[in-house]
């Protein structure tokens, strides 16, 4: 099917999809299609692949096919996979928008080729571990973990996102921005922690929007804090996340807004160890 000098072409197999792929310069792979990023010249529709839209539920993951919808992510139900991920899920456009959105394009409109800007699941699905399966043929896969994926190998398609049964006994989603739209003040922030014998075992912060930050040294020092945390002890970090900030993004006016909506949101987070 053309239109103008457009051509959209839909695939039924995967089959398809790699055949394409090979074959097809310059090919744009499309999900549900509410993405901002504009269409190309060559545009392959997946969602009607049977393969990308299973979701398997196993003891220690949970595995979304890449055309699987958002709407069909939040019927799994809350108390059914991390809570931080259904969390933000559901402050993503309207119903009907998630009737139609994938998981897959919600997280390829993050990726470099599309921008700087970072899909809300972005912080949930770097605090959490994901991992994301792409393939190229039916012999030729990559395993990416999330933290590491700049953008879709070339050649490749996003066909499986492998979601870590995360339980942690503190675990928020906080959206921050305009309600139900992306913009450049959008951003997601995600704190999750784990104790064990009064002290704090595993600790996540994340903040994913137009920039990503992520104080790795401010959570190593955190590790093994005896509980509860103390306003002085709670305040000296928050001042550390802060000068952490302002080095990463030193320069960076259009950032200071973020700034102090995420130092809030980790002062909330942390007095919910106090």
């Amino acid at each position: 099917m053309s239109k103008s000098n457009q051509t959209f072409l839909i695939a039924r197999t995967l089959s398809d999809v790699f055949y394409h792929l090979k074959n097809v310069n310059g090919l744009q792979i499309r999900g549900g299609g509410t993405g901002k990023f504009p269409f190309a010249e060559k545009v392959l529709a997946i969602s009607s692949i049977p393969e990308l839209s299973t979701i398997e539920k196993k003891e220690r993951f949970i595995e979304f096919g890449s055309a699987v919808t958002l709407s069909r992510i939040l019927d799994v139900g809350r108390t059914n996979m991390s809570p931080v991920l259904y969390d933000a899920i559901k402050t993503i456009a309207s119903e009907s928008v998630r009737n139609i959105a994938t998981i897959g394009g919600n997280i390829c409109s993050g990726c470099e080729e599309n921008g700087t800007q970072k899909s809300t699941l972005w912080g949930p699905l770097l605090a959490l571990g994901a991992v994301l399966e792409f393939r190229k043929k039916p012999n030729d896969s990559k395993m990416i973990p999330f933290s590491q994926f700049k953008k879709v190998p070339e050649g490749y398609l996003l066909t499986k996102v492998r979601v870590p049964q995360n339980e942690s006994e503190v675990a928020i989603f906080k959206r921050v921005g305009p309600s139900r739209r992306i913009t450049e003040d959008s951003a997601s922030f995600v704190f999750l922690a784990d104790m064990e014998n009064d002290s704090i075992a595993s600790i996540k912060i994340i903040l994913a929007g137009s920039i990503v930050f992520h104080p790795v040294e401010i959570e190593n020092q955190i590790l093994y804090t005896k509980l509860p945390l103390t306003r002085d002890f709670i305040e000296k970090k928050v001042a550390e996340a802060e000068s952490a900030y302002d080095m990463k993004f030193s320069g960076q006016k259009s950032k200071r807004l973020l700034k102090a909506q995420f130092l809030n949101m980790l002062r909330y987070s942390f007095e919910q160890l106090m």
